[in-house]
């Protein structure tokens, strides 16, 4: 009797502990939702693969020369982007890697990496100007 007890409590623990999928789209969906502050913008230009312009904009008390108000963001369920009271609807592709904003100003921004707290969003577009090829990056590092 002692044996079937066992069998039958190992197997309600095993049922419960059942892995269920989930999708990168929805992971990422969830990851993302909340305030985050703003920390720092990157902005990088190469002209021919020669960095021409190279700057790093740092928010809140972290900024070293001039302190720039901390920006928050943030992002809700409902697929909405807010800051400074402007809201935006925005979408994750379905391999999470990407974030699509519904302005054409802000674009779509590659999900670089995800943390525990911060996130790094990165928009990179190249442009042919004559013989020369322009590359510009731009970072978002948001923090938790």
């Amino acid at each position: 009797m002692k044996k079937i007890i066992l069998f039958v409590f190992v197997s309600i623990i095993l049922y419960a502990c059942k892995e269920e999928e989930v999708s990168t789209q929805q992971f990422v969906q969830n990851f993302i939702v909340g305030k985050w502050p703003h920390k720092a913008t990157v902005l990088i230009t190469r002209k021919n693969g020669a960095i021409t312009k190279n700057d790093t904009l740092v928010y809140g008390l972290d900024s070293p020369a001039i302190e720039r108000p901390l920006d928050t963001v943030q992002f809700t369920a409902l697929g909405k982007y807010v800051k400074n009271r402007d809201s935006i609807n925005y979408t994750i592709d379905s391999e999470g890697k990407n974030i699509t904003f519904a302005r054409d100003t802000i674009g779509t921004w590659n999900i670089k990496f995800l943390r525990l707290r911060s996130i790094i969003l990165v928009q990179e577009k190249t442009e042919k100007i004559g013989s020369d090829t322009f590359i510009y990056y731009k970072e978002q590092q948001l923090i938790k």
